[in-house]
């Protein structure tokens, strides 16, 4: 068997701080799409890229995987073996300093980074790696995104990607500018990490997060809190909707099956009711648990939506923009855990005044003539009557109150230009959201 290695490729802008990992893929018939991502995956991971063919595939897939990065490993054999390619892709690896590297003879089963790591750690230098098995029966995990926003949660951040690779392979955290070991843990941990320099909020994340769903063709965006409140068991239940394409957007509810095993705080579910109220009178969307971060996405809905708000009024403005735009939403009970997890990056006072800030500013600007009409409304009564009462004691008594009149004129002033700016803005948002369609 004649067999020669052509190399050629630039090494990855992201290096590993500890050593240089590597990993290697073969390239065959029909698999461009797959090897494509996979390349994409290892690349954001941090990992040189080796690349080689099956003796089968033409130099257009190479060429390809060139493109993105790899290095390639051209094998000229015509039929070579497993171990055949495995000898060649370590040879290479070492030939460029790498520390050691993974083989993954078939691109169609992703790579579980966290716990190939620790076979790595075992001092061989060329390993197979390890890969996920779905546990979502019927359905092709393979196309799952499972992504996490997470700022400052390196305590529950590992725990939680861990659970979430069961039920999807790809798992990508946004860090928000954490300041603590919240990235490092979840790369280690396997997950794709996105670092934010500064903290954003939480609504930047989750721009963020849909910014990376849409660079590939997913069946489903699941979206989990990363404080290890949200149990990952719960993901094929929030899922399910969407892969059977009965709902673009799914909402895990704390509370549409109410028992006695209620683990929410009674101070946090009076505000959580607030925040339901206030968020279906914006939006018109009845639900249970406005604030639930547990949700599922169908590609559309990845599509369609897009968020303003940088905060923590996300949740709110999500829920808005699937009621604007038609995407068919609906809710699945899921559990939740508090004992013993800190999963509150602000105190619950600061969260619900966050949130009805923005509620208001979201009606302010959606639904002007309510925003500036009803106050202007009441005013002008107000002022009416105020002014009426201070005719007819001048008419009974002959007293005359300046004061009164004064007040009951200006109230009157502010009533009618809130009527008349209500009036303006809604006829203007109306016009411009006949243009946008």
């Amino acid at each position: 068997m004649s067999e020669g290695i052509h190399e050629s490729g630039r090494q990855t802008d992201v290096a590993t701080p500890e050593s240089t990992y590597a990993v290697g893929f073969v390239a065959s018939e029909g698999n461009s799409e797959p090897l494509a991502r996979a390349i994409l995956r290892a690349k954001d991971q941090g990992y040189e890229v080796f690349v080689t063919n099956d003796g089968e595939c033409h130099g257009e897939a190479l060429h390809f995987a060139e493109s993105l990065g790899a290095t390639v490993v051209e094998l000229r054999a015509d039929e070579p073996d497993n171990n055949a390619l495995r000898q060649r892709l370590a040879i290479a690896a070492e030939k460029r300093g790498c520390s050691n590297i993974l083989v993954n003879l078939d691109v169609t089963d992703r790579v579980d980074y966290g716990r190939s790591e620790r076979l790595l750690e075992e001092d061989e230098f060329c390993v197979d790696a390890a890969t996920y098995e779905s546990a979502l029966p019927g359905h092709d995990t393979d196309n799952i995104l499972v992504a996490i926003p997470a700022y400052n949660e390196e305590l529950a951040i590992g725990s939680t990607i861990h659970k979430a690779q069961q039920y999807a392979p790809e798992v990508v955290v946004v860090d928000d500018g954490s300041s603590d070991s919240t990235a490092e843990v979840a790369r280690r941990a396997g997950a794709t990490v996105i670092k934010h320099e500064e903290n954003k909020g939480k609504g930047a994340a989750i721009q963020t997060i849909l910014d990376f769903a849409t660079r590939d063709e997913w069946e489903a965006t699941v979206l989990l809190d990363g404080d290890g409140q949200h149990l990952p068991e719960d993901i094929p239940a929030v899922v399910d909707p969407v892969l059977e394409e009965d709902a673009d957007m799914v909402i895990g509810s704390r509370y549409l099956e109410t028992d006695g095993d209620d683990e929410t705080p009674l101070y946090r579910r009076f505000g959580q009711r607030v925040l339901d109220v206030l968020t279906t009178g914006s939006s018109g969307a009845e639900v249970t648990d406005s604030q639930s971060g547990f949700r599922a996405l169908s590609p559309s809905a990845v599509e369609e939506m897009h968020v303003s708000t940088d905060g923590i009024g996300v949740e709110s403005e999500m829920i808005n923009n699937a009621a604007e735009k038609n995407i068919e939403m609906t809710e699945v009970p899921i559990d939740v855990r508090y004992d013993g997890i800190d999963g509150q990056t602000y105190n619950p006072l600061h969260h619900g005044l966050s949130v009805v800030v923005f509620l208001v500013q979201l009606v302010r600007d959606r639904h002007p003539l309510i925003f500036f009409g009803l106050p202007g409304t009441a005013l002008l009564l107000f002022g009416a009557l105020y002014g009426l009462d201070a005719i007819l004691i001048y008419q009974n008594s002959g007293v005359f109150y300046p004061a009164k009149v004064l007040v009951a004129g200006f109230a009157s002033i502010l009533g009618t230009l809130g009527v008349f700016a209500g009036l303006v803005l809604n006829q203007t948002a109306n016009m411009l959201a006949e243009v946008s369609q």
